[in-house]
C-alpha cells in the first residue's frame, strides 16, 4: 500500500495522469505481441519502420525497442506509465479549462485512443474548451448518439461509454475559475455534473428540498440563492462583488 501511494504521489508533476485514466487505457488497449505466460515480443505496425512493444512503446527501460526485443508484463506496464507521463503533459497543453481528476482521466484515455494529433483537432476538445453544455458534450462523446464511434466495433463503443461515464462521475472537488472552498463533505456543484434523471436521484433531490423547506420555511434564503445562481457571469476569471445578505 505504501509503495502504491508513493507511485501516485510521483504523478503530481504530470497533469492528466490519473489512476482511473491509466486503468481505462489498459482495459481497452491490447498489449502486443503476446508470446507466453509473461512475455511479449516487439512488433511493427503496417507502414512503420519503428519497432514497438507492449502498449505501443518505442522504448523499454532506457533503450530503444529492437527487432528481437522481449519484455515481461511488469516491464511493459512500467513503460506505459513512463510514456503516459510525457503524453499527459501534451494533453494538458491543449486543455484550457479547469477539470477534476475524473475528467482528466477520461480525456487522457480519449486522447490516447485517437492519437494526440486527432485529439487537438477534435470537436470534443473544442466543446470542452468552450465550456459547452453537458448535452453537447454527450452528443459528441456518446457512441449511441455520435455514430462515428460505432464503426470502431464493440470495444471502441464500450471505451467511449466508459470514458463518458468517468467524465461525469462525481468528484469531491469541482474545479472553478474562482476559488471555492466547499464546506460540505460532497460539494453541491457535483449535482449539475452528475444528474441523469434516474428515479433515485429525483428522490434524493426531493429529500434535500424537504430539509431546505424545514430550514427556510419562507423561502427567502432559497430566493437569494437562485438570484445569485442565475446571474450572468461578468467573465471567466472574475465576478462582481455581491452585497451581503442578512
Amino acid at each position: 500500500m505504501k509503495s502504491r501511494k508513493k507511485q501516485v504521489d510521483d504523478w503530481s508533476d504530470y497533469p492528466f495522469l490519473t489512476q482511473r485514466g491509466v486503468e481505462l487505457i489498459k482495459r481497452y488497449t491490447e498489449p502486443r505481441i503476446f508470446l507466453d505466460v509473461n512475455r511479449y515480443a516487439s512488433y511493427r505496425d503496417y507502414g512503420e519502420s519503428t519497432w514497438r512493444i507492449g502498449y505501443g512503446s518505442k522504448r523499454i527501460g532506457k533503450h530503444i525497442v529492437g527487432r528481437s526485443e522481449t519484455a515481461t508484463t511488469a516491464e511493459i506496464e512500467k513503460q506505459l506509465i513512463e510514456d503516459l507521463k510525457d503524453f499527459s503533459k501534451v494533453v494538458n497543453s491543449y486543455v484550457f479549462v479547469p477539470l477534476n481528476s475524473n475528467k482528466k482521466g477520461a480525456l487522457l484515455s480519449f486522447a490516447h485512443s485517437i492519437g494526440i494529433y486527432s485529439f487537438k483537432e477534435s470537436r470534443l476538445l473544442h466543446l470542452i474548451n468552450s465550456l459547452s453544455s453537458k448535452a453537447e458534450i454527450i452528443r459528441e462523446w456518446s457512441p449511441y448518439i455520435n455514430q462515428i464511434w460505432i464503426c470502431g466495433g464493440e470495444r471502441l463503443v464500450n471505451r467511449r461509454r466508459a470514458e463518458l461515464d468517468l467524465f461525469y462521475a462525481a468528484d469531491k472537488e469541482i474545479p472553478t475559475q474562482l476559488p471555492h472552498k466547499c464546506k460540505l463533505d460532497y460539494c453541491l456543484l457535483n449535482l449539475a455534473e452528475t444528474f441523469n434523471g434516474a428515479s433515485n436521484q429525483i428522490k434524493a433531490i426531493e429529500y434535500l428540498e424537504s430539509k431546505i423547506k424545514d430550514w427556510d420555511p419562507d423561502g427567502k434564503s432559497l430566493r437569494y440563492f437562485f438570484r445569485l445562481w442565475n446571474q450572468k457571469p461578468a467573465g471567466l476569471s472574475s465576478a462582481p462583488r455581491l452585497p451581503k445578505t442578512d
